[in-house]
């Protein structure tokens, strides 16, 4: 029998040791981080399915980082307001929850201060959220169906007024893309946010808007507005008596849709990066936990799994079709 010497032996253990360290990023890779607490900013505010998803994700995220996650609304200007906000702070430990129209405001608004494809790191794709057209109960007495409210639209040289929540938003965006294939014409007036903008729907102030399901559901149950399509190739499970936009007025074509995404500084280490992910995903592999979330959600959105990777190639995919979209439009920014 063979035996090794003492110190052949030790360098061996020392050797596996090593190995079965490195095997494990836990200990090789992750950074210690967070050390304090965590901001969350959303760009909307407090009502807005971003807002709803993020602090119903807060408490989960506090739980696997062992450090506080505080949620923050920074709203105003289509979510330029909480996008330089974060771009500023950029302390390691205040992170932004945006939706599209933070990528949408690089091809509307003129003097941007960031670049949202260079100054931001697309770190994990939370949820996405299909958008509903919605009316007042008095504006339903005259158009209860999309292709009624088409039709209203055309009584007056103005149209109807749309709510957007700002020139750069996701809903005044969409909607000018939306509105000429349908033959729809309108006005808008722009909201600083949702609060605001359901507010003035509701007095009537405007008489269409584009919403998340989540943020005007309490207004449809209670019958003070009414949902007429679902921006989506299929119906919402929160909505199953509302029409698709195909079925409602034939519409096929682009389907704008809505999703909240989670975004880190440019410089942000790769390693912090991962971490931050990590947590979104060990968060919806818990299946109950998952589903009680997607059920607070009331069939409006859906959490989807994601990666950095991931969420920066669809990210990358969707600006062009905006860009593509917006110039074929004749938008320009002002």
């Amino acid at each position: 029998m063979k035996f090794l010497s003492t110190s052949s032996s030790r360098r061996k253990f020392l050797l596996a040791a090593a190995a079965a360290l490195s095997s494990h990023s836990s200990f090789a890779q992750a950074p210690a981080w967070p050390t304090r607490t965590v901001k969350l900013v959303i760009g909307t505010g407090p009502g807005s399915q971003t807002d709803t998803v993020a602090r119903l994700l807060a408490p989960r995220l506090a739980e696997l980082w062992g450090q506080p996650v505080v949620v923050e609304n920074k709203a105003g200007a289509g979510g330029i307001i909480g996008t330089e906000y974060v771009l500023t702070a950029n302390d390691g430990h205040t992170l932004l929850m945006a939706s599209p129209s933070m990528l949408l405001a690089k091809y509307t608004t003129k003097s941007l201060r960031f670049d949202p494809l260079t100054d931001l790191i697309p770190v994990y794709r939370v949820f996405n959220a299909p958008v509903v057209f919605v009316t007042n109960a008095k504006t339903a007495q005259r158009a209860k169906t999309m292709a009624e409210m088409v039709a209203l639209s055309k009584f007056t040289p103005q149209g109807i007024f749309f709510g957007g929540a700002g020139p750069a938003s996701f809903f005044t965006v969409s909607m000018a893309a939306l509105a000429k294939p349908m033959g729809v014409r309108y006005s808008a007036v722009d909201y600083n946010g949702m609060g605001p903008l359901t507010i003035g729907l509701l007095r009537d102030d405007t008489q269409l808007a584009m919403s998340g399901y989540l943020s005007v559901k309490g207004q449809i149950d209670a019958k003070e507005l009414h949902a007429l399509a679902v921006i989506d190739g299929k119906r919402l499970p929160g909505l199953p008596d509302v029409p698709t936009l195909d079925e409602a007025v034939g519409y096929k074509g682009f389907l704008p849709i809505s999703w909240g995404g989670i975004f880190a500084p440019k410089g942000t280490p790769a390693a912090v990066v991962n971490v931050i992910a990590r947590a979104f995903s060990t968060a919806y592999a818990d299946e109950p936990a998952r589903k009680s979330m997607e059920a607070r959600l009331s069939g409006s959105g859906t959490l989807v799994q994601s990666s950095p990777a991931q969420f920066a190639k669809e990210y990358a995919e969707e600006a062009i079709v905006w860009k593509n979209t917006l110039a074929t439009l004749g938008v320009v920014p002002e």
